[in-house]
């Protein structure tokens, strides 16, 4: 893909991208209100992906910072390593490449020399998502006892052989998945906010 391609498009890259957020919301939301039995890997994934944000949350703006052989050299391996660690904890991997594709998406900019403002405008957007993602944080630990458990019951976990799995792969693992609605409402919101800030940030000009 040449750099004029990746420019012309850009706008449609962005579109894409809220999309994704928007479908990944979808996706969050039904597993929270209206679980199946069948699902118990998907809530046990997804409730995951949350964790795996914390580190990938920094990638954007490490990515556009550091030039591009270095993000080639030092990142791209780190991050690919740590993915893959990541994978190898869960039950299957078809949303953790959903999210990758995802991820991606925001760092495009990174391998390729363009106009310093689609530089800027991935710096701005990595910066107020790191900020956003760490407020939600605390935002949903303090409020994890309060939070409906709506279709996520102890008798639908139970069931569904969610409890049997998160044993298997390692028994307790935090809040997120101890309390899968607490890690899915985490998502929602901050997924949601990812894609507002994206729409806002389509027509950014830079400095």
């Amino acid at each position: 893909m040449s750099i004029s391609i990746i420019e012309k498009y850009d706008r449609q890259f962005e579109y894409a991208g809220i999309l994704m957020n928007v479908f990944i919301v979808y996706q969050l939301l039904q597993l929270w209100v209206f679980p199946q039995p069948t699902q118990a890997e998907k809530i046990y994934s997804m409730s995951s992906l949350m964790a795996f944000e914390f580190v990938l949350v920094h990638s954007g703006v490490f990515m556009a910072l550091m030039p591009k052989k270095w993000s080639l050299i030092i990142f791209v391996p780190f991050y690919g390593l740590f993915a893959y660690a990541f994978n190898k904890s869960m039950p299957n991997n078809v949303i953790l490449i959903t999210y990758m594709f995802v991820v991606l998406n925001r760092m495009r900019f990174a391998f390729f020399n363009v106009d310093k403002k689609f530089k800027d405008r991935t710096i701005l957007f990595s910066i107020i998502a790191l900020i956003v993602y760490f407020i939600l944080i605390f935002v949903v630990a303090f409020s994890s006892e309060i939070l409906p458990p709506f279709g996520l019951t102890n008798e639908f976990l139970n069931l569904s052989g969610y409890n049997k799995l998160k044993n298997n792969l390692g028994g307790s693992g935090g809040l997120f998945l101890d309390a899968p609605q607490t890690g899915l409402c985490l998502g929602i919101l901050y997924y949601s906010i990812l894609a507002i800030i994206e729409g806002k940030l389509i027509s950014y000009k830079g400095k």
